[in-house]
């Protein structure tokens, strides 16, 4: 594999009959320009007079906009929990009120029953007992 190509080789040459007579026929084009009072002006190879290049703003674009804007708030339900003073039936009524509010959260009865220190089986009863629907069962 060649580090640099090798132009002797190539099969059209740089310099050949028919470009001399182009460019013999562009310097006899570009003297009369002149001579009639024209003006050339030369622009480097850096030069141009394009607008910047194209680039994507994220924060405007439809695809990740989403991403750049404020997390709405999650609208929690208010659930109104029945205290009783003193009695097994307190207990109950504050931990179906704290699976409730978790299950319509959308966790689920394993999830729900790390959180609040109570054995899955227990979770599930009181959730059968107030009729509360969980929407992930895992």
């Amino acid at each position: 594999m060649q580090r640099y190509h090798d132009t002797r080789s190539d099969p059209l040459p740089i310099h050949s009959a028919q470009h001399e007579i182009e460019r013999a026929n562009l310097e006899r084009l570009t003297a009369d320009f002149v001579v009639r009072g024209g003006k050339i002006q030369e622009v480097g190879h850096k030069m141009s007079s394009a607008p910047a290049t194209f680039t994507i703003n994220p924060e405007r674009s439809p695809v990740y906009a989403h991403l750049f804007a404020p997390a709405a708030p999650v609208a929690t339900p208010e659930v109104v929990v029945p205290v009783e003073i003193g009695g097994a039936r307190d207990d109950t009524d504050k931990h179906a009120g704290l699976i409730m509010a978790d299950a319509a959260l959308g966790n689920s009865p394993k999830w729900i029953a790390r959180k609040h220190h109570m054995s899955e089986k227990y979770v599930r009863q009181i959730a059968r007992d107030y009729h509360i629907t969980f929407h992930k069962q895992l």
